[in-house]
């Protein structure tokens, strides 16, 4: 990423030339807040003179030398100005020249669920939330996958928003993961990366096995409905990946003493037939009517 330059103003026309090549180009200047630009204005022949430089009409105080260095710190279009003052008192003309400061580039990046079995896709949306000065917005994508992880998606620069969508398969035993690197940034029309804005960083984890997700559902062993406001119910977590979820519990003696509606809407309490149910380990019984085996446990009721 370019951080400084060095500008020429001569003859009414601000150049500049970067301090890593001799090539010139004509102002408008391009950066981005953040970025440090050093501007230069050529002498004139008499020794003595001081110089003024302006942003928008401000004077930028410290600066009397032909050098201005300057931190664009904001976005927007900025018209800058220089005037030489002779040793005698006797005023140049004034020279501008217009910098255009973009935002640093930002990127939003959502992953359709940060779980997945083998040999499915997760769905990665990938948006800009904001408006350039100039330029065009992208963003460089870095995969980093553990061994045994393969995807179709590979590193890649990417120049619109777009969502992504990577079929991931896990050849070992363990479950594994995959993590996606976004950095965003702004490119010239010449396909230049002048600025790089913060990387945001997401993992999914594979795991083995084709039609593995009843190892998605976290079953608590034990609840608490005693009406203090910590566990007082019986909490599944992931249940939404299952709308047509269906838990049945049942006493020690193999009686129904409580049943859910389809997909858990309302977490058991402890309770059946609208009282408390004494403490004892009840069974359970989940139906996730998708074709997945019955899943079935035991769970306790402690006051």
């Amino acid at each position: 990423m370019i951080k400084r330059h060095l500008y020429i103003i001569a003859f009414g026309i601000i150049q500049f030339i970067t301090i890593s090549s001799s090539g010139q180009m004509a102002m408008p200047d391009y950066t981005c807040t953040g970025q440090t630009r050093q501007y230069y204005v050529s002498p004139s022949l008499a020794s003595g003179s001081t110089y003024t430089w302006w942003i928008d009409g401000t004077v930028q105080t410290g600066f009397t030398s032909n050098e201005f260095i300057h931190t664009w710190n904001s976005a927007g279009t900025f018209l800058l100005e220089v005037q030489e003052r002779s040793a005698d008192g006797c005023p140049g003309p004034k020279l501008s020249g217009l910098a255009f400061v973009n935002p640093l580039p930002e990127i939003l990046v959502s992953p359709s669920d940060s779980m997945i079995c083998d040999g499915e896709c997760v769905t990665i949306t990938v948006g800009n939330p904001g408006a350039l000065t100039w330029g065009q917005w992208g963003y460089d994508l870095f995969v980093e996958p553990d061994a045994g992880i393969t995807g179709n998606i590979v590193d890649s620069i990417y120049t619109s928003p777009a969502n992504l969508c990577d079929t991931l398969y896990n050849n070992g035993k363990e479950i594994h993961r995959v993590a996606y690197r976004f950095v965003p940034v702004t490119v010239n029309d010449d396909g230049v990366k002048y600025c790089e804005g913060k990387e945001v960083k997401i993992t999914v984890w594979v795991v083995p096995g084709f039609r593995c997700r009843e190892v998605f559902l976290e079953i608590p062993e034990a609840f608490s409905p005693n009406g203090d406001g910590i566990n007082d119910v019986w909490n599944i977590t992931g249940k939404e990946s299952w709308p047509d979820i269906e838990v049945t519990i049942y006493n020690r003696w193999g009686q129904a003493v409580w049943k859910s509606g389809r997909g858990y809407p309302v977490p058991w309490d402890g309770r059946g037939s609208g009282r408390e149910l004494p403490v004892d380990s009840y069974h359970y019984v989940i139906e996730l009517h998708n074709g997945i085996k019955t899943i079935m446990g035991n769970v306790t009721v402690v006051r």
